[in-house]
């Protein structure tokens, strides 16, 4: 791969980590109005709806190709269930923790990424391994964690932590195989129907209380599921599961300051200084990608003193 396509992955899933930062605020809202179960089935329901148009002017694909099932569609399906439970299992946490705390325990899964993809025999670089060393050190800084505090909300989240990490392992792995529309559309499609299911025994639908969180609805359901979802899949056609993870962890940066700007919740010194860590460690993950960018300079380099006249 290329310097330039590492860059612009790299850019592509900071936006996407901006963009999921912003949506634990209005996960949180939300919630003002909808039960957990059923904010996540509306979710789900917009961003299936969503990716239809893109699908249809991006790739103008043919109804027999659509209706055709094939290996990469049952794959995907799986990658579906697993976006359900992880999703359900962030909404529902998100009732009895803060959304600090909750930015803190979903990104524990920069771990769980690598570990997991040690049984998948996936390689990681001491880079990587060092980056994301400082980023949960800046993510204990921002969210203020503490061993007697933790909450049946914390414990609901760092299990939808390690559902995330195998999410960002699947879809790695099927990412430049499938039309990333189709995979999209087949994802959030499956994640609708299992919270649907789970809204009918958990829950009562009320149009009403939908209708009062329609802004929530439409961030989470049109941005952060159907677009930073997408461009998660087009970065992790070059970039690898985790490193993508190290960087999507930057979502904790962007919620804390999301906290700031809309909800009034100011930064402390010590969440500065978890921000700070967290952006070390992302720098330090790119260590690694500088150097191959200065060595192919210094290829260059040779190349052209080697052809020159003198």
């Amino acid at each position: 791969m290329s310097l330039q396509s590492d860059l612009k992955a790299d850019l592509i899933l900071l936006l996407v980590a901006v963009i999921w930062g912003m949506a634990f605020i209005f996960q949180t809202t939300g919630m003002e109005h909808l039960g957990p179960v059923t904010f996540v089935f509306m979710r789900f329901v917009i961003a299936a709806i969503s990716i239809l148009p893109l699908w249809y002017f991006m790739e103008k694909p043919k109804r027999e190709d659509v209706l055709r099932v094939t290996p990469l569609d049952k794959q995907a399906l799986l990658i579906g269930i697993i976006m359900a439970l992880g999703m359900l299992l962030q909404q529902a946490g998100l009732l009895f923790t803060t959304v600090g705390r909750a930015g803190f325990l979903t990104g524990v899964y920069i771990v769980f990424v690598p570990l997991l993809g040690l049984l998948f025999g996936n390689r990681t670089a001491w880079p990587t391994w060092a980056g994301i060393l400082l980023a949960l050190c800046g993510m204990y800084f921002l969210a203020q964690i503490e061993t007697d505090e933790f909450l049946v909300g914390d414990a609901l989240i760092l299990a939808s932590s390690v559902v995330w990490a195998l999410h960002v392992i699947y879809t790695g792995r099927i990412a430049n195989k499938i039309s990333v529309f189709r995979l999209m559309f087949i994802q959030f499609s499956v994640s609708a129907a299992i919270s649907w299911l789970a809204m009918l025994i958990f829950e009562t639908w009320d149009w009403q209380a939908v209708k009062a969180a329609t802004t929530d609805l439409l961030f989470v359901g049109v941005l952060s599921s159907g677009v930073a979802f997408t461009l998660q899949v087009v970065a992790m056609r070059t970039a690898p599961a985790s490193h993508a993870a190290l960087i999507l962890s930057l979502e904790a940066v962007v919620a804390a300051i999301g906290g700031w700007w809309l909800l009034n919740q100011y930064l402390t010194e010590p969440e500065l200084i978890g921000c700070a860590l967290i952006l070390a460690g992302g720098l330090v993950a790119q260590f690694k990608l500088f150097m191959q960018g200065k060595s192919i300079e210094q290829a260059e380099l040779t190349a052209a003193e080697t052809q020159s006249p003198s």
